[in-house]
């Protein structure tokens, strides 16, 4: 029986004891920074959430930055609202 690197029930089955303090992961960073990336795209879908990147002038963020702190929310939701007022959503 072989072990896979992201297989989750034989992970240490054949790995050695190490002395000090255990790990609350067993998996490498690389590895656990996929799972978490993975689980929220499928989070992010099943809310009916689509990713858009876009690139804008660096005034325009720094205008989206003093508005995000004027009203307290994040980048993503003044866009948002804005884009919906904008499109008469």
């Amino acid at each position: 029986m072989s072990v896979q690197p992201e297989d989750r029930t034989t992970i240490d089955m054949f790995a050695a004891n190490r002395p000090g303090r255990p790990r609350s992961n067993p998996y490498e960073r690389s590895q656990q920074c996929r799972f978490n990336k993975r689980t929220q795209r499928q989070r992010d879908k099943e809310r009916g959430l689509h990713r858009l990147e876009v690139k804008l002038d660096a005034q325009v963020v720094e205008r989206l930055d003093e508005v995000c702190t004027e009203l307290n929310l994040a980048r993503a939701d003044v866009l948002e609202l804005a884009l919906k007022h904008w499109l008469h959503l």
